[in-house]
């Protein structure tokens, strides 16, 4: 006897039409069994080496936010941190907040006990001193790759970020400090990749959030704003004209006046 066997995989499994067979399913051919065991197989899922893709954490969201409040001061030092305030403002449960807040601390960024609230660290004396020792030490090596390196490309794009703060500041006017800060750190960013160096850009990111916080210290008072920008000017004309040395003791001066800048503000307090 004749027999057909009328069977179709699909992605759920396999189907046989009712009345499909004929014949004997009990004597069907051996191909047709060791067909069935294959498509079962091939409908397996492959084994995990790795683990799935997830989608970011809420946890990560919320520390992202919070390190940004910190570096702009809208979390200033000292700014206590309430839980349900937080929650409340960022629509989400308490547990992402005390992971945040877990993961702050431990980088130095909030103090926190089982007695107090949670509130931003303040940068101690000694703190600023080590801050700006380390980015000296950083930014004089930067500086002097970037006049050796001499890349066109990255000198024009300090050329134009620098014409633009000029134009800002032509005439005597004024700048708000925030879009300062935004110049500041885009200009020493700038330095920094024009470096070359991946290694001594991501030990420069350990110390940015608090670089940023001091900024704002050191560019406020009457004249910062427009003498840090003078200050960029002579930084880049070195930088261009390959002088490594001029640039390096030019980069060396400006940080130094900007952390005199913010160490006085100690003793005035």
């Amino acid at each position: 006897m004749n027999k057909e066997y009328l069977i179709s995989v699909t992605p759920f499994g396999i189907e046989i039409p009712a009345g499909s067979i004929k014949g004997d399913f009990r004597t069907a051919p051996a191909w047709h069994v060791s067909s069935q065991k294959e498509a079962h197989e091939r409908m397996k899922p492959a084994p995990a080496f790795l683990e799935p893709v997830l989608s970011r954490r809420l946890g990560e969201q919320v520390y992202v936010r919070l390190i940004e409040a910190i570096a702009t001061n809208r979390l200033a030092e000292g700014s206590k941190i309430q839980e349900d305030e937080l929650a409340a403002q960022l629509g989400v449960s308490k547990t992402p907040i005390r992971e945040a807040l877990r993961r702050l601390e431990a980088e130095g960024f909030i103090v926190a006990d089982s007695h107090r609230t949670p509130e931003v660290r303040r940068l101690l004396r000694s703190d600023v001193v080590e801050l700006y020792d380390l980015r000296e030490y950083l930014e004089r090596l930067a500086i002097r790759k970037v006049a050796e390196r001499h890349d066109a490309s990255m000198l024009r794009a300090l050329e134009l970020l620098q014409a633009q703060a000029e134009k800002k500041f032509s005439g005597g006017r004024s700048i708000a400090i925030e879009e300062s800060v935004v110049y500041n750190q885009q200009f020493h960013g700038l330095v920094l990749d024009g470096a070359g160096n991946t290694r001594l850009r991501r030990m420069h990111d350990l110390i940015s959030v608090d670089v940023r916080r001091l900024a704002y210290r050191s560019l406020r008072g009457t004249g910062k704003q427009r003498t840090a920008v003078e200050q960029h000017r002579g930084i880049l004309e070195a930088a261009k004209t390959g002088d490594t040395d001029a640039a390096e003791t030019l980069i060396i001066q400006h940080i130094r006046r900007g952390r005199d800048d913010v160490l006085a503000q100690f003793e005035t307090t």
